[in-house]
């Protein structure tokens, strides 16, 4: 065997060695990334059903255990695909519902708390989004999203909008959210996101009668 052909050899056993271990760190890695990625989902559900707070010291071992106790999956037959939970006890009509939605640069997607008893927003998550930092990427942050908490859900205004955002410091009426300055193209697609995701979902609740 001369030299070229032993070089050629160990080439290939030395890179099929290579990419074996890098497979292999990757699907390890790949494993933990989805575990995080679902535990972190798990805290946010259970944040809006306030079993929650981001300053708790509870090690992330024990989220999907209280996540299984605490909430049930909801399961419409019209919307199979949808992402639905609520107390895993007790008849209050208090949902979590998964959104995705076009952004202005990108999608947005989170999860929102409707009380229907009460008929009001309970809470607002979100869980992705590329909108611009420090103008569109300020939908993230706690201010903003406790506009939307309390909200009533069940009217529909003139316009065809359960919620109407506005200029930042203007609303006044109990359907009017603040909007961002600066941000008008996200606001528009937090408002139409929030608005579809409403309905959409008062009339599954409800068989398609509203």
């Amino acid at each position: 065997m001369n030299e070229k052909i032993r070089t050629v050899i160990f080439t290939v056993v030395v890179t099929a060695v290579f990419v074996f271990m890098v497979s292999g760190v990757n699907a390890l890695l790949n494993d933990k990334i989805v575990a995080n990625r679902t535990i972190a989902r798990q805290k946010v559900i259970l944040k809006l059903f306030g079993f929650y707070q981001s300053d708790n010291k509870w090690p992330d071992a024990l989220i999907p255990q209280l996540f299984a106790s605490a909430t049930a999956k909801v399961s419409l037959p019209e919307a199979p695909a949808l992402e639905c939970y609520r107390h895993s006890v007790g008849a209050d009509k208090f949902f979590v519902i998964a959104f995705s939605g076009q952004g202005f640069w990108d999608n947005i997607s989170g999860f929102i708390a409707l009380d229907l008893d009460q008929g009001k927003i309970g809470g607002l998550e979100f869980t992705q989004h590329g909108e611009t930092p420090g103008l569109g990427g300020r939908i993230s942050e706690p201010e903003f999203r406790a506009r939307f908490k309390d909200k009533p859900i069940n009217s529909i205004r003139s316009d065809g909008l359960r919620l109407k955002i506005v200029a930042e410091g203007s609303a006044t009426k109990p359907d009017e959210v603040d909007g961002i300055t600066g941000a008008t193209g996200t606001s528009n697609a937090v408002e139409k996101i929030i608005n579809n995701t409403i309905t959409s979902f008062i009339r599954l609740n409800e068989g398609g009668k509203q």
